[in-house]
This record gives structure tokens, sequence and C-alpha cells, in this order.
């Protein structure tokens, strides 16, 4: 692709980033004298505060080509994308179930099992790519996907990302848009991984050998000993959670995590409508677990502002790794934060640029919780871990139960972008009952999948068991 150019004599930042945060600014010229990883977060930041970014200097065009910004001047010559074509020849998407060891609990779900969409792109030249998008997605993941064939991935992949909501009015379908585009854009990076015979965070810049990456645990807010398959209603668990000492089972799941993986970090799901439950669940796992336990309290924004200040205040003292999400907004979590010690993280907050730039004026340091779907796909994911640090946010990785191809996904990203540090990754596989692939999880840790892009392909026998339809085959 070749980049655009801006006529401008306007001189160089000395500092790129304070200039994209001059509240005056439309434009800001940058050097690539600062090297490739400074100016793919300028770039970042750029996009996140709608500032126009031109790069000036050698190499300036084929920077521009990869970070999608403008050269200042004329442009200059740029040598044409290099690489094999990745030439698109159909699309399978497979419709799956993923069922869970318990009962999920939480202020929005109860369920046994977890939809999702996996995407498998077949190539011209003979290789598959995977991707995965949440089950909701699915038409507007197939009015896409017929969009993809016949392109090549190898030279058309940043157009195929303007082309799909150019700007945020473009994206009428919201999360379930920015879902469907992640499906096939993972299965894009899989095959230029493949392609580059290359894992998928040394493709994404990570230079040093793979490392075990930490692991947080999902918790039910309720354990009801019901056996898997007997429906539950919220009437019958608010009798169960009457009980305050049915807390107990929540502390004897995380428990039994920790023997089988050696996970101590925990993040327990409230159903946000009992506060003396969440204060004795939080208080059992601390008991069971120890002081050395990383807690999180995640009632998905279920509480008012005023309701979560009362809660969180009871559950100052335990020493928890953040609250995320307690209430709604910015503002909400803007006000609490005045009041309490704990740290705060969301995932439903801060969900696109321009809140990061928001939480960031309001005064509000958050750790951004991202995923590829909330943020449109690895490009946005590492976009927002960029950006989030310039900003003063810690980035880290969201996860809630997805198969083992965006798992696999995380942990490149992770790998990648420091995003398992301070803060232990999201992983829901440990409350798999079963998978599409063997990820290894030991000592609290998870180990990144060896093999060029994400070392992750589907069994074909597990794709087929857990199949909750006939697959869709786009040509």
């Amino acid at each position: 692709m070749t980049p655009r150019s801006i006529a401008t004599d306007q001189p160089s930042a000395a500092e790129p980033l304070a200039a994209c945060l001059d509240p005056a600014t439309t434009l800001v010229v940058a050097d690539t004298s600062l090297g490739a990883p400074a100016l793919r977060q300028v770039a970042a930041l750029a996009r996140a505060v709608d500032v126009t970014l031109a790069l000036r200097g050698p190499g300036a065009s084929a920077f521009a080509a990869d970070y999608g910004c403008f050269v200042a001047g004329p442009a200059e010559a740029v040598a044409p994308v290099t690489g094999p074509a990745l030439t698109v020849r159909e699309i399978r998407l497979h419709r799956i179930a993923l069922p869970l060891t318990d009962l999920y609990v939480s202020s929005m779900y109860l369920t046994e099992t977890q939809a999702r969409t996996v995407v498998e792109i077949r190539t011209e030249q003979g290789l598959t790519g995977w991707g995965e998008s949440h089950a909701t997605a699915l038409p507007r993941l197939q009015a896409l996907a017929k969009t993809w064939v016949g392109r090549d991935l190898t030279r058309d992949l940043p157009a195929l990302r303007r082309s799909f909501g150019r700007i945020g009015f473009d994206n009428r379908d919201g999360r379930n848009a920015l879902s469907a585009f992640a499906g096939l854009e993972l299965a894009s990076w899989d095959l230029r991984a493949q392609a580059a015979d290359q894992p998928l965070h040394r493709l994404l810049g990570h230079a040093g050998p793979p490392r075990p990456l930490p692991v947080a645990c999902p918790l039910p807010a309720a354990v009801p000993g019901r056996p898997m398959g007997q429906v539950l209603d919220r009437t019958e668990l608010a009798a169960h959670m009457a009980d305050l000492g049915n807390t107990q089972r929540v502390a004897e799941l995380a428990a039994g995590f920790k023997a089988r993986f050696g996970i101590n970090a925990f993040k327990y799901k409230s159903a946000g409508n009992t506060p003396a439950w969440d204060v004795a669940a939080l208080t059992a796992l601390r008991r069971t677990l120890g002081p050395e336990a990383r807690l999180r309290f995640d009632p998905n924004a279920a509480y008012s502002t005023h309701d979560a200040l009362a809660l969180c205040r009871q559950l100052d003292s335990l020493g928890l790794e953040f609250f995320e999400d307690p209430t709604d907004g910015l503002e909400g979590l803007a006000r609490l934060s005045a009041h309490l010690k704990t740290p705060f993280a969301t995932n439903m907050c801060v969900i696109a640029p321009e809140h990061l730039v928001a939480a960031y004026r309001r005064g509000l340091a958050v750790t951004v919780l991202g995923d590829i779907f909330l943020w449109g796909g690895v490009q946005g994911l590492t976009d927002m871990a960029l950006a989030a640090r310039a900003l003063g946010h810690r980035p880290a990785v969201h996860s809630f139960y997805e198969s083992a191809v965006v798992t696999a996904a995380n942990c490149h990203i992770a790998l990648a972008f420091g995003m398992d540090s301070p803060h232990p990754m999201d992983c829901g596989t440990p409350g798999l009952a079963a998978d599409l692939g063997q990820l290894t999880i030991a000592g609290g840790h998870i180990h990144c999948p060896e093999g060029p892009g994400l070392g992750c392909t589907p069994d074909p026998a597990q794709l087929a068991a857990l199949a909750s339809a006939e697959p869709i085959l786009i040509r």
C-alpha cells in the first residue's frame, strides 16, 4: 500500500506524544529518527485523539504504510509490498458451543455453555488461518466474509480495515460488527505469520523467547450445586444466596483451581443484587486463599454509583487487585476513585480509543482490560495498549470463555506488548469442560503455543463434537 502525502512545512515535534495531547492540535509531524516502537505508539495515540500524523525522514513512506499515517511532503518512491500472496479462496464459519465445568453466575448471565463462531480462512496458496467471533455477530460476519473472498491479505488488509467502519457512525452494529471484523482479522494475522514462518508474537514485534504468562481465572458469583443440565432461575439463585454460608462454595471452587492449575489470581463475578453476599464471598476467598492471592471484584456495572461506593468501602480493606466496573460509565468510576484506595479496571466503560482520552482528561488512570472483540481485532487491541500506556493507563488482557484460538492469540499479544504485567491476563480456559485445542496451564501460568502463526489449529474431531449447527461455507 502506498501511503498518502500531506503538504506541510510544519517542523517535526520534539515531543510528539505531548503534541498529540494539545487540545488545539490537528496535525503532528514526527521524525523517523524516533525509531519504530516510538513511532508506532505516536500513531496509536494520534488515532485515539483524532490528530493527523505525518512522518518525515528516512523511510517515512515505509513507516507510514505500516502505521496508517501520512508522509510529510511529496511521497517518496515506495517498494511494492513484499511477501507471498495470501488470496482468500473460501471462508468457513463454524458455530460451536463450549461447555463449562460449572454454572456461570453473574449479574448478566446464568449459563452452562458459551456460544462462539470459529472462523476458518483457506487461501489459494494452501494455508489455513483461524479466528473467532461472538455468536451474536454471525449475521454481520457472514456479510463481511463475502467481501473478503478473492482478496490478497498480504496487500489488502489495510484497505479492508479502512473500509470497515471508516468512522464511528458507519459501524451501526456496534459490538457485533467489531467482533465480526475481529474474527476475520485474527485469521488473517494467523495466515500472515504462517506465511512468514514466524509465531504471531514475533510478527508483532516480540524479540525475546516466549515466557510463561500468569493468568487470572473467573469465578461465578455462586455455586448452587445444581447438577449441570438442570435449569436454575434467578428466583432459585436468590434463595441459595440468602444463606451467606453458601459463599464458602465459591472459595472452595477457587481452591480447586489453585490445586489443579496453581492459579492464585481470581476474578469474582458478582450477581449484582446482594452486597452482603459479595462481601461474604470475597471475605471467604481471602480467608481461604490467603493474603498473597490476587482477587478482583467484577459486578459488570450492576450497582449505582451510590450503592457501589457503600459496597466498595466495605471491600477496600481486603487488599483486592482492583474493582472492575463496579458502576457504569467513566463519570461514575471517577467519582468512586476519589473515595477509595483500591485501583479500578474496566472493559465496559473504556471500549473505544476516545474513551482512553476521556478518562485521561478526567484525571482517571485505570487498568484497561481489552480483547480483540470489542477493539476490532489484533490491530485495534494493540493500538489500545500503546495509546493507553501513553496516557498513563495500564493495558491488560480481558477474557471470558473463548476457545483455544483466541486464548492462543491473547498469549501472543500479551507477550508482544507486555500485557501480562502488572496484572495477570484473564483466562477462562480452566473453566472449560472441552476445548478446540490443548493449552498448558501449570504453576498459575499459561504457555504460549509454539510454531508459526497462532500455533493452535482446532482439532477437527473437537470442532465436530462441539458444533451447534452445520458450518457455513462462503466462496
